[in-house]
């Protein structure tokens, strides 16, 4: 098994941001034996594109929610924008648009989250 972990690591270090995926796999005769298989670069297109939908925070400079929120998905590692609608025209015409009557407003990709709710903002990221 520490070999089976070492390969991993050492294809990750290797091959840079090479995606790996890895676990055992089973033999048929009640034996288990590592199976390391590398993504080809249209499966890291689709993953990412699956994984990672934009994430755009709507706020001001004086919302606690809004910080909370921010907070919420650092906790969760998920990489967001954040717009201040007050000091910027061009985000306060997406909120607008948006039909934004309060902060935060999170859009996740094409999904709209009006208010504090990060559990529903991390089950949008989540694809749920």
């Amino acid at each position: 098994m520490k070999i089976f972990v070492l390969s991993a690591a050492l294809l990750l270090a290797v091959g840079g941001s090479i995606p790996v995926s890895a676990g055992m796999i089973s033999t048929g005769q009640g034996k288990a034996s590592p199976r390391i298989v590398l993504a080809d670069a249209s499966t890291v297109k689709n993953m990412n594109a699956r994984s990672c939908p934009t994430v755009e925070i709507f706020v001001t400079s004086w919302c606690g929610y809004c910080k909370m929120m921010e907070q919420a998905l650092d906790k969760k590692g998920i990489a967001y924008r954040t717009y201040d609608v007050e000091k910027d025209d061009r985000a306060a015409k997406i909120y607008r648009d948006l039909r934004g009557r309060g902060v935060p407003l999170v859009r996740v990709g094409s999904k709209v989250v009006y208010g504090y709710d990060p559990d529903t903002v991390i089950s949008y990221v989540n694809g749920r």
